[in-house]
């Protein structure tokens, strides 16, 4: 007979370590019956919401985790309640202590889990996150996908870890199969919930910012100054107008603005002051971005009658309305918005709105900039 396969799972100091088979810890909860597939559905969907949330912006809304904390509570009372169940919203009543940064009380939640039962996803997902550190953690992930390679939520825990440690596309890679296992699995909200998480990882990736860049950076609103310098360093999007000159970031601004690319299509040669959306701003909204992004589009199509080319068309038209809600055909930007929007470089956030006054963050930026590697 095989010898038979162990996970040894090291928790901190006060766990003593314990030795259990994988035939009792490796329960996929995918595999339960519909009934409670769908009663324990009810308590994930809420709580990897939260969860998505904080990976993007690192905050949670104490309210809600502390509601939710009474609902499991309440729901963890109730007599003859499955075992798999309780161990289930047990596990995630810790991983919302995790995120609250309240350790011990995580802990003890995942010793009341696992002497309910072990093999849930959740209570190993707890596990995972409560390793000494995220090399353990990363280790216990291993143990578990070695013999159990469909386990969803370790999968989706083992890419958090390697975005964690800036290894972006190891990561990227990782969510997307996750994501595969979900689907399969009939977990469909895992996608939709992540996906934004997912995208953020992908970004990072393939604009190659440095695992040393922490995501606060990235979440900061972006600059003028982050503007243009970003579209020079993580894009191609400057490459004519600099021919290959290493410039630093006054020169480069300078640079820039002389060449035009700060003025709005309706006033080329800023008679009108129109740069001063730029120049003048402490934080770039979507309006100045959708500007600057457009005159660098027409730069690298060579032909400045691009650059006017919406309004030229709509002018020709009587009565014509803006296909956009909130930008008027007299908007001295009517051609930057819809130019970014019809070349999918940005977006209508709700379909039909721009909502040119919101501030961009420099990840968003960075997604936009993609448009224009080559």
């Amino acid at each position: 007979m095989k010898k038979i396969l162990c996970i040894i799972i090291a928790l901190t100091s006060l766990f003593t370590s314990c030795v259990t088979t994988l035939q009792q810890d490796v329960l996929q909860t995918s595999n339960l019956n519909k009934e409670l597939r769908q009663e324990i559905a009810i308590y994930e969907d809420r709580f990897i919401l939260i969860d998505a949330e904080f990976l993007k912006s690192a905050k949670i809304d104490a309210e809600e985790v502390e509601s939710f904390h009474q609902d499991i509570a309440d729901k963890a009372s109730q007599s003859h309640l499955e075992p798999i169940v309780k161990a289930h919203i047990t596990a995630i009543d810790g991983l919302l202590y995790l995120l609250e940064g309240k350790k011990k009380k995580a802990e003890n939640a995942y010793m009341d889990a696992k002497a309910v039962t072990g093999g849930d996803d959740y209570v190993m997902l707890l596990a995972s996150k409560l390793q000494k550190t995220e090399k353990d953690s990363l280790s216990f992930c291993d143990e578990i996908l070695s013999v159990d390679a469909n386990n969803s939520i370790i999968t989706m825990a083992k890419g958090v870890l390697l975005y964690n440690a800036g290894e972006y596309d190891k990561a990227v890679a990782l969510i997307d199969q996750a994501f595969i296992q979900f689907d399969n699995q009939g977990r469909n909200n895992y996608r939709t919930v992540y996906n934004d998480f997912r995208d953020k990882v992908w970004t990072l990736y393939s604009t190659g910012i440095s695992s040393e860049k922490g995501s606060e950076d990235l979440t900061k609103e972006l600059s003028k100054e982050d503007m243009v310098f970003l579209a020079y360093a993580k894009s191609s999007a400057l490459t004519d107008l600099t021919r290959g000159t290493k410039l630093n970031k006054n020169q480069l601004y300078n640079k820039v603005f002389a060449a035009g690319l700060f003025n709005a299509a309706k006033d080329s040669e800023n008679l009108q002051n129109s740069a001063a959306l730029i120049t003048d701003s402490q934080s770039i909204n979507r309006l100045a971005c959708a500007r600057f992004l457009w005159n660098l589009y027409v730069l690298n199509k060579g032909n400045p009658q691009l650059a006017s080319r919406y309004t030229s068309r709509y002018s020709k038209i009587p009565n014509a309305k803006s296909p956009v809600s909130d930008i008027e055909i007299q908007n001295l930007d009517f051609d930057a918005v819809l130019g970014v929007v019809d070349n999918e470089i940005m977006n209508l956030p709700d379909g039909k709105n721009f909502k040119p006054s919101d501030k961009v963050r420099i990840l968003d930026y960075l997604t936009f900039l993609k448009k224009f590697n080559k």
